[in-house]
């Protein structure tokens, strides 16, 4: 079992109001239990919200404290996201079709050339061991999965306009 160096935090039970009975039961007592009669308001309009939200600093203060192997007690960074985004060099942010267009190819292409050597070579003619051809199509369907990986970061990038600078052609693919 892996160890950690983090302490173990001490957390609050959450008190609810239990009832052993459906409110549809013809057995039910004829006090009904609402979720108005919580003993915590929530957020929400539903009575399946566990936490409110004055339950923040009591959740802070539930953390364990988190040590390093040094012994130097961690901090959450306070960073805001400008000084996030002005440590990434701004080519990083520029947005071009072609590069783009370069990527899925080459992940096409690694799709393609994978298949092709697997479906011809991991055969019982060229390998004649069971088990070496399954570690080979395991690590077959490793690669697959690393380019189908790729093309769909793509396209999740699309739709988010991230793509190219063309709305129309991030549409499209």
């Amino acid at each position: 079992m892996a160890s950690t160096t983090a302490l173990p935090a001490q957390r609050l039970p959450v008190q609810r109001t239990v009832t052993d009975y459906s409110v549809a039961s013809s057995s039910a007592p004829s006090q009904v239990v609402s979720p108005a009669d919580s003993p915590r308001n929530s957020p929400s309009t539903t009575s399946l919200s566990s936490l409110g939200s004055e339950d923040g600093e009591v959740l802070k203060d539930q953390r364990g404290t988190l040590i390093d192997t040094y012994g130097n007690e961690f901090k959450i960074p306070d960073y805001t996201i400008k000084q996030i985004r002005d440590a990434i060099p701004a080519h990083c942010f520029e947005r071009s079709a072609a590069t783009g267009f370069y990527y899925i190819f080459r992940d096409i292409a690694c799709i393609a050339t994978t298949f092709i050597l697997a479906h011809n070579f991991v055969t019982p003619e060229y390998i004649p061991s069971t088990p070496v051809r399954a570690g080979l199509w395991a690590l077959y369907t490793v690669l697959q999965g690393l380019f189908g990986t790729g093309l769909w970061v793509i396209a999740h990038e699309c739709g988010h306009q991230a793509f190219s600078p063309s709305k129309t052609l991030n549409d499209t693919v």
